[in-house]
């Protein structure tokens, strides 16, 4: 299924899919209606009948499973597929005790589904109508364990649906349809665009203050889209963190910066240190350290070179974790930044508990500094604090000459931003050096 055909028409007694069909999409019916049903022998029992709004053929995905129902058109319907990896990525990436409760419902699923497919296969009474459908007085046994089967599924509709002012029979809601509808269209643009190659990393050069010599880079990266537009990484990145694409999106930048910085060494005989964003999001990843290792290694890449910057946001959310981790980063011979300092709830009290090597004051104070007192002295001392322990200091976003000379007065060491230089591609950088 090609990323765009996320909504698909399906014409009245179409089946959407049949008993023992793989689980390749769940669906969310925008218009029409679907009857859901058991077929043993060809006798049928009509399980339910679903409506605008609703959901269908989400467990076999969840458990990936073939398809325990059949389900068909009633009349022209229009839905909405959701693929089977995109569920599989959430469950994933879903707290362990979602997981648990996920697992805990399907296996009360399957086990009321046998027990309703046993009664059904185990009566004998059928009044043998054309539809072949089943007596329609039933057995209390069977009436009860369909019952208990529409129960279930109300009930797990009314867990994962948003109810709807608009009408009663919609159970999740226009905003919530179209939320769906972007997250998957989204997620599958993401993922065509790694696939295609349609990332670049520009890189926006660190100077040093004394000499104005560019002594290091930060890679940054942008999306060159099929429109012809080069988005940043604002438009994209918030979006990768939260469908969890940015776990193999990280691997790609580290592994082009890798390469470039090991060109910059080889090829141009210029050591500059390459400084590459990680995201709280790829702390995740158990094999974060050990795979970030082998990429500086496959990359020929000069491991003190690499400098690895973490927001403060990492530190905040789990500092044992994040302890942890950057402890072992650092092991690996690379070095570590903390970025965008002082804009959210860092703390000095706490700092010295991580293995940093430079402090990146963020551009608010630097921009404010020649207008502000306060950010000024907060400069100052961030300046000092920060050597005393043990850290050097990149001031970013310095746009006019007098924050540069200021800056060097106070003795940060490096300086980034657009007095300098924006963002660039490779070769531009090159021409730059």
């Amino acid at each position: 299924m090609e990323f765009l055909e996320y909504s698909t028409y399906f014409d009245p007694d179409e089946f959407l899919f049949e008993e023992g069909d793989p689980g390749e999409c769940a669906y969310i019916i925008e218009s029409g209606s679907v009857e859901v049903s058991l077929d043993k022998g060809g006798r049928k029992l009509v399980i339910a009948i679903l409506g605008a709004g609703e959901v269908l053929g989400e467990m076999a995905i969840i458990d990936n499973c073939p398809r325990t129902a059949t389900a068909r058109a009633i009349e022209r319907t229009k839905v909405t597929a959701i693929p089977l990896d995109y569920v599989e990525q959430k469950i994933e990436n879903a707290d362990p005790t979602v997981r648990l409760f996920l697992l805990l419902i399907m296996e009360r699923y399957r086990d009321l589904l046998s027990r309703l497919s046993h009664v059904f296969e185990g009566m004998s009474t059928f009044q043998p109508e054309a539809s072949k459908e089943v007596d329609a007085t039933p057995t209390l046994e069977l009436r009860n364990v369909v019952a208990q089967y529409v129960e279930m599924q109300k009930r797990i509709n009314t867990a994962v649906n948003k109810p709807s002012s608009k009408s009663d029979k919609i159970s999740i809601g226009e905003s919530t349809l179209q939320d769906t509808k972007m997250l998957v269209i989204e997620e599958k643009r993401l993922k065509s665009a790694l696939m295609k190659e349609e990332f670049r990393l520009h890189y926006q050069p660190i100077i040093e203050l004394t000499t104005k010599k560019i002594v290091g880079c930060e890679a940054l990266v942008r999306w060159q889209h099929p429109s012809g537009k080069l988005f940043p990484p604002s438009r994209f990145i918030a979006k990768a963190e939260e469908t969890g694409l940015i776990i193999n999106l990280g691997y790609w930048i580290a592994e082009q910066a890798c390469l470039f910085q090991a060109r910059l060494g080889n090829e141009f005989k210029q050591p500059l240190f390459v400084s590459i964003n990680l995201s709280g999001k790829q702390f995740e990843d158990q094999l974060l350290i050990p795979t970030l290792a082998s990429i500086m290694d496959k990359a020929g890449a000069a491991r003190e070179l690499i400098k690895f910057e973490i927001t403060e946001s990492l530190l905040v959310a789990n500092p044992e974790l994040a302890s942890k981790s950057l402890h072992e980063l650092k092991e690996t011979g690379a070095k570590l930044a903390i970025d965008d300092f002082g804009t959210g709830y860092s703390s000095f009290s706490y700092l010295h508990r991580f293995p940093f090597d430079t402090l990146k004051v963020d551009r608010a104070f630097v921009n404010a500094m020649l207008r502000n007192k306060k950010s000024n002295q907060i400069i100052k001392t961030l300046v000092n604090l920060s050597h005393d322990l043990g850290m050097d200091v990149v001031a970013e976003g310095i746009e006019t000459d007098r924050e540069a000379d200021l800056l060097e007065q106070y003795n940060a060491e490096y300086g980034q931003g657009y007095y300098f230089s924006r963002a660039v591609t490779e070769e531009e950088l090159i021409k730059l050096l």
